[in-house]
């Protein structure tokens, strides 16, 4: 017999704020910086993440080019 699964957390926001593509943006290359700087810094090898939020930050600015 197969084992019970599990169902995925359910992550419930508190609260929402609207920002910005641009701000979005920021945020977003802020996190993926630090995220990364702790991986490196813990020798982290876990690149599943990384690629997703990467493809996230390229998905944002592809959609919403940084004005110059």
């Amino acid at each position: 017999m197969d084992a019970a699964l599990t169902p995925p957390l359910r992550i419930q926001p508190l609260h929402v704020q609207q920002v910005s593509p641009e701000a979005a943006q920021k945020r977003l290359d802020k996190f993926l910086r630090d995220f990364h700087a702790r991986n490196v810094a813990k020798h982290v090898g876990e690149s599943t993440t990384s690629a997703q939020l990467q493809k996230l930050a390229d998905a944002l600015s592809e959609e919403f080019p940084h004005k110059q």
